[in-house]
Protein backbone atom coordinates (compact mmCIF):
# COMPACT_ATOMS: atom_id res chain seq x y z
CA UNK A 1 0.00 0.00 0.00
CA UNK A 2 1.71 3.05 -1.39
CA UNK A 3 -0.20 5.75 -0.81
CA UNK A 4 -4.02 6.08 1.06
CA UNK A 5 -6.65 5.62 -1.60
CA UNK A 6 -7.78 8.23 -3.69
CA UNK A 7 -11.55 7.75 -1.98
CA UNK A 8 -10.40 9.05 1.47
CA UNK A 9 -8.54 12.20 -0.07
CA UNK A 10 -9.65 15.05 1.84
CA UNK A 11 -11.53 12.79 4.45
CA UNK A 12 -8.76 12.22 6.22
CA UNK A 13 -9.48 12.70 9.59
CA UNK A 14 -7.67 11.28 13.14
CA UNK A 15 -10.36 8.33 13.12
CA UNK A 16 -9.29 6.84 9.74
CA UNK A 17 -5.90 8.19 9.67
CA UNK A 18 -5.87 5.83 13.00
CA UNK A 19 -6.81 2.84 11.25
CA UNK A 20 -3.64 3.23 8.97
CA UNK A 21 -0.82 4.56 10.89
CA UNK A 22 0.37 0.61 11.29
CA UNK A 23 0.51 0.27 7.68
CA UNK A 24 3.01 0.39 5.56
CA UNK A 25 1.64 3.80 3.81
CA UNK A 26 4.61 5.84 1.98
CA UNK A 27 2.79 8.47 0.76
CA UNK A 28 0.33 10.76 2.84
CA UNK A 29 -1.37 14.19 1.57
CA UNK A 30 -2.90 15.59 4.29
CA UNK A 31 -3.38 18.95 2.70
CA UNK A 32 -6.86 18.78 1.53
CA UNK A 33 -8.28 17.36 4.92
CA UNK A 34 -6.76 20.30 7.28
CA UNK A 35 -7.71 23.05 4.96
CA UNK A 36 -10.11 24.98 6.79
CA UNK A 37 -12.75 25.68 4.15
CA UNK A 38 -15.37 28.31 5.39
CA UNK A 39 -14.25 27.37 8.99
CA UNK A 40 -15.96 24.20 9.49
CA UNK A 41 -13.31 21.30 9.41
CA UNK A 42 -13.18 21.92 13.15
CA UNK A 43 -12.09 18.73 13.96
CA UNK A 44 -8.93 18.44 11.24
CA UNK A 45 -5.93 19.66 13.90
CA UNK A 46 -6.46 16.51 15.17
CA UNK A 47 -4.90 14.47 12.92
CA UNK A 48 -1.97 15.70 14.25
CA UNK A 49 -1.96 13.37 17.85
CA UNK A 50 -1.50 10.20 15.47
CA UNK A 51 1.60 10.92 14.38
CA UNK A 52 2.79 10.85 17.95
CA UNK A 53 1.59 7.61 18.92
CA UNK A 54 3.81 4.50 19.03
CA UNK A 55 4.64 2.81 15.70
CA UNK A 56 2.62 5.13 13.65
CA UNK A 57 3.58 5.72 10.26
CA UNK A 58 7.02 3.61 10.48
CA UNK A 59 7.04 3.88 6.71
CA UNK A 60 5.88 6.88 5.59
CA UNK A 61 8.50 8.65 3.50
CA UNK A 62 6.30 11.09 2.01
CA UNK A 63 4.38 13.88 3.78
CA UNK A 64 2.63 16.62 2.44
CA UNK A 65 0.80 19.65 4.68
CA UNK A 66 0.55 21.92 1.13
CA UNK A 67 -2.00 25.02 1.48
CA UNK A 68 -3.33 24.54 4.58
CA UNK A 69 -2.73 26.29 8.06
CA UNK A 70 0.18 24.45 10.02
CA UNK A 71 1.32 25.67 13.61
CA UNK A 72 5.31 26.27 14.20
CA UNK A 73 4.40 23.28 17.30
CA UNK A 74 2.75 21.18 15.51
CA UNK A 75 5.70 19.87 13.08
CA UNK A 76 7.91 18.62 17.03
CA UNK A 77 4.72 15.81 16.32
CA UNK A 78 6.99 14.85 13.53
CA UNK A 79 9.87 13.47 14.59
CA UNK A 80 9.53 10.03 15.06
CA UNK A 81 8.63 9.60 11.73
CA UNK A 82 12.02 7.12 10.73
CA UNK A 83 11.65 7.33 7.09
CA UNK A 84 10.86 10.56 6.21
CA UNK A 85 12.40 11.72 3.25
CA UNK A 86 10.07 14.78 1.30
CA UNK A 87 8.22 16.96 3.23
CA UNK A 88 5.88 19.77 1.28
CA UNK A 89 4.91 22.90 3.95
CA UNK A 90 4.03 25.36 0.79
CA UNK A 91 2.12 27.94 2.10
CA UNK A 92 1.57 26.91 5.38
CA UNK A 93 2.02 29.77 7.34
CA UNK A 94 5.01 28.25 9.44
CA UNK A 95 7.91 30.98 11.00
CA UNK A 96 11.34 30.25 11.74
CA UNK A 97 10.36 28.41 14.88
CA UNK A 98 9.10 25.78 12.86
CA UNK A 99 11.85 25.26 10.56
CA UNK A 100 14.21 24.82 13.32
CA UNK A 101 11.48 22.28 14.83
CA UNK A 102 12.74 20.27 11.56
CA UNK A 103 16.34 19.86 12.36
CA UNK A 104 15.06 16.71 14.18
CA UNK A 105 14.28 15.29 10.99
CA UNK A 106 17.92 15.84 9.34
CA UNK A 107 19.19 12.15 9.26
CA UNK A 108 16.36 11.55 6.50
CA UNK A 109 14.97 14.45 4.83
CA UNK A 110 16.51 15.06 1.26
CA UNK A 111 13.19 16.85 -0.36
CA UNK A 112 11.71 19.91 1.71
CA UNK A 113 9.86 22.62 0.26
CA UNK A 114 9.03 25.60 2.47
CA UNK A 115 8.00 28.10 -0.52
CA UNK A 116 5.41 30.44 0.06
CA UNK A 117 5.95 30.73 3.77
CA UNK A 118 6.65 34.67 3.83
CA UNK A 119 7.23 34.39 7.71
CA UNK A 120 10.94 32.57 7.09
CA UNK A 121 13.64 34.55 7.39
CA UNK A 122 17.02 34.54 7.35
CA UNK A 123 17.00 33.83 11.23
CA UNK A 124 16.13 30.40 9.69
CA UNK A 125 19.28 29.72 8.20
CA UNK A 126 21.45 28.09 10.97
CA UNK A 127 18.64 25.23 11.19
CA UNK A 128 18.74 25.12 7.14
CA UNK A 129 22.43 24.75 7.27
CA UNK A 130 22.25 21.87 9.72
CA UNK A 131 19.80 19.96 6.99
CA UNK A 132 22.15 20.95 4.24
CA UNK A 133 24.96 19.24 6.19
CA UNK A 134 22.84 15.80 6.02
CA UNK A 135 21.26 14.56 3.31
CA UNK A 136 18.81 17.34 1.82
CA UNK A 137 19.13 17.39 -2.05
CA UNK A 138 16.25 20.03 -2.57
CA UNK A 139 15.19 22.97 -0.59
CA UNK A 140 12.25 25.13 -2.05
CA UNK A 141 12.77 28.82 -0.78
CA UNK A 142 10.44 30.64 -3.16
CA UNK A 143 8.06 33.01 -1.45
CA UNK A 144 9.93 33.19 1.98
CA UNK A 145 11.70 35.95 3.42
CA UNK A 146 14.98 34.48 3.12
CA UNK A 147 17.62 37.46 1.60
CA UNK A 148 21.18 37.31 0.06
CA UNK A 149 22.88 37.45 3.41
CA UNK A 150 21.08 33.93 3.92
CA UNK A 151 21.30 32.59 0.84
CA UNK A 152 25.53 33.46 1.04
CA UNK A 153 26.11 32.16 4.52
CA UNK A 154 24.14 29.07 2.71
CA UNK A 155 26.00 28.83 -0.06
CA UNK A 156 29.33 28.92 1.37
CA UNK A 157 28.42 26.12 3.41
CA UNK A 158 27.11 23.61 0.37
CA UNK A 159 30.78 24.83 -1.20
CA UNK A 160 32.81 24.15 1.72
CA UNK A 161 31.26 20.24 1.68
CA UNK A 162 31.04 20.39 -1.76
CA UNK A 163 27.46 19.05 -1.49
CA UNK A 164 25.14 19.63 -4.61
CA UNK A 165 21.62 20.99 -3.23
CA UNK A 166 18.54 22.31 -5.61
CA UNK A 167 17.98 25.67 -4.21
CA UNK A 168 14.67 27.37 -5.87
CA UNK A 169 15.33 31.36 -4.20
CA UNK A 170 12.69 34.17 -3.74
CA UNK A 171 12.39 36.40 -6.74
CA UNK A 172 14.24 39.56 -5.56
CA UNK A 173 17.00 37.35 -5.00
CA UNK A 174 17.09 35.34 -8.28
CA UNK A 175 17.04 39.01 -10.18
CA UNK A 176 20.11 39.96 -7.92
CA UNK A 177 22.11 36.72 -9.26
CA UNK A 178 21.03 36.97 -12.59
CA UNK A 179 22.36 40.33 -12.46
CA UNK A 180 25.91 39.54 -10.87
CA UNK A 181 27.66 39.25 -14.52
CA UNK A 182 26.32 43.14 -14.74
CA UNK A 183 27.70 44.31 -11.17
CA UNK A 184 31.29 42.43 -10.77
CA UNK A 185 33.88 42.45 -13.47
CA UNK A 186 33.87 38.44 -13.59
CA UNK A 187 37.33 37.57 -14.87
CA UNK A 188 40.15 40.11 -13.93
CA UNK A 189 43.57 40.02 -15.87
CA UNK A 190 46.59 40.32 -14.20
CA UNK A 191 47.64 42.68 -13.17
CA UNK A 192 43.81 42.96 -11.75
CA UNK A 193 43.27 40.81 -8.21
CA UNK A 194 40.57 38.32 -7.56
CA UNK A 195 42.06 37.82 -4.03
CA UNK A 196 40.71 40.42 -0.55
CA UNK A 197 43.95 39.02 1.21
CA UNK A 198 46.14 40.70 -1.49
CA UNK A 199 45.08 44.16 -1.45
CA UNK A 200 47.77 45.00 1.05
CA UNK A 201 50.38 44.31 -1.08
CA UNK A 202 49.42 46.53 -3.53
CA UNK A 203 50.44 50.27 -4.59
CA UNK A 204 48.07 53.01 -4.63
CA UNK A 205 48.18 53.13 -8.24
CA UNK A 206 47.49 49.30 -8.69
CA UNK A 207 44.55 50.20 -6.18
CA UNK A 208 43.07 52.70 -8.09
CA UNK A 209 43.70 50.75 -11.30
CA UNK A 210 41.65 47.54 -9.57
CA UNK A 211 38.64 49.77 -8.15
CA UNK A 212 38.35 51.67 -11.93
CA UNK A 213 38.03 48.57 -13.71
CA UNK A 214 35.17 47.15 -11.26
CA UNK A 215 33.52 51.12 -11.68
CA UNK A 216 33.30 50.29 -15.38
CA UNK A 217 31.25 47.79 -14.57
CA UNK A 218 28.90 49.17 -12.32
CA UNK A 219 28.95 52.62 -14.31
CA UNK A 220 28.02 50.28 -17.10
CA UNK A 221 24.96 48.79 -15.14
CA UNK A 222 24.31 52.05 -13.59
CA UNK A 223 23.41 53.81 -17.23
CA UNK A 224 21.22 51.07 -18.24
CA UNK A 225 19.23 51.16 -15.38
CA UNK A 226 20.48 49.33 -12.89
CA UNK A 227 21.51 51.61 -10.64
CA UNK A 228 20.42 50.28 -7.56
CA UNK A 229 23.08 47.32 -7.49
CA UNK A 230 26.26 49.33 -6.61
CA UNK A 231 27.02 52.59 -6.48
CA UNK A 232 29.84 54.25 -8.62
CA UNK A 233 30.66 56.44 -5.80
CA UNK A 234 32.46 53.78 -4.02
CA UNK A 235 35.53 53.77 -6.62
CA UNK A 236 36.62 57.36 -5.97
CA UNK A 237 39.81 59.09 -4.67
CA UNK A 238 40.82 58.64 -0.81
CA UNK A 239 43.72 57.64 0.50
CA UNK A 240 45.66 54.29 0.32
CA UNK A 241 44.03 53.05 3.38
CA UNK A 242 40.38 53.44 2.12
CA UNK A 243 41.14 52.11 -1.44
CA UNK A 244 41.86 49.24 -0.19
CA UNK A 245 39.46 49.03 2.12
CA UNK A 246 36.97 49.40 -0.17
CA UNK A 247 39.03 47.03 -2.98
CA UNK A 248 38.76 44.52 0.02
CA UNK A 249 34.63 45.04 0.80
CA UNK A 250 34.26 44.65 -2.96
CA UNK A 251 36.30 41.28 -3.47
CA UNK A 252 34.86 39.73 -0.31
CA UNK A 253 31.25 40.30 -1.73
CA UNK A 254 32.12 39.62 -5.06
CA UNK A 255 33.72 35.97 -3.57
CA UNK A 256 30.84 34.79 -1.81
CA UNK A 257 28.57 36.31 -4.60
CA UNK A 258 30.44 33.71 -7.22
CA UNK A 259 29.63 31.22 -4.41
CA UNK A 260 25.51 31.69 -4.87
CA UNK A 261 25.34 32.17 -8.34
CA UNK A 262 27.26 28.44 -8.42
CA UNK A 263 25.04 27.15 -6.59
CA UNK A 264 21.95 28.07 -8.21
CA UNK A 265 23.21 28.14 -11.77
CA UNK A 266 26.53 26.74 -12.02
CA UNK A 267 28.98 28.84 -14.25
CA UNK A 268 28.46 28.84 -17.99
CA UNK A 269 32.06 29.48 -19.06
CA UNK A 270 33.18 26.34 -16.78
CA UNK A 271 34.78 23.89 -18.96
CA UNK A 272 32.49 24.67 -21.94
CA UNK A 273 29.34 23.89 -20.24
CA UNK A 274 27.14 26.48 -22.04
CA UNK A 275 23.73 26.23 -19.74
CA UNK A 276 20.88 28.37 -19.85
CA UNK A 277 18.32 27.06 -17.11
CA UNK A 278 17.24 25.04 -14.66
CA UNK A 279 14.55 22.92 -16.67
CA UNK A 280 16.54 20.71 -17.58
CA UNK A 281 17.70 18.64 -13.76
CA UNK A 282 20.78 16.98 -15.65
CA UNK A 283 22.42 19.89 -16.81
CA UNK A 284 21.68 22.03 -13.74
CA UNK A 285 23.29 19.12 -11.30
CA UNK A 286 26.42 18.95 -14.39
CA UNK A 287 26.78 22.81 -13.72
CA UNK A 288 27.03 22.87 -10.19
CA UNK A 289 29.43 20.38 -10.06
CA UNK A 290 31.45 22.17 -12.72
CA UNK A 291 30.59 25.41 -10.91
CA UNK A 292 33.35 24.44 -8.05
CA UNK A 293 36.27 23.91 -10.47
CA UNK A 294 35.35 27.16 -12.53
CA UNK A 295 35.36 29.06 -8.52
CA UNK A 296 38.83 28.07 -8.07
CA UNK A 297 39.95 29.63 -11.04
CA UNK A 298 38.06 32.53 -11.01
CA UNK A 299 39.30 33.58 -7.06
Amino acid sequence: MPSIPTLFRGLLNERIINVFRTSEVTRLDLGPSLSEEGGLNLGGRAVWNVFTRPHSFLFLSELSFSNTPVLDMDLVKLVGLPRLAVLILKNTGICDEGVFHLTALKLTLTHLDLSQNPCITDDAIPALCLCITSKLRFLGLVGTSIGMPGLRRMAKLIQKEERIVDVEIPEVCELYIDNIPNIYLMQPQPPLITSPALCSRLSAAALQRNLKAHAEVANKLQSTGGAEAVSANMFGGGTKGEMCRRLRDLLVQREVDLVVWGMIYGYEEADGVTWTGKDDKVKYLEAQAAAREAHKRLR
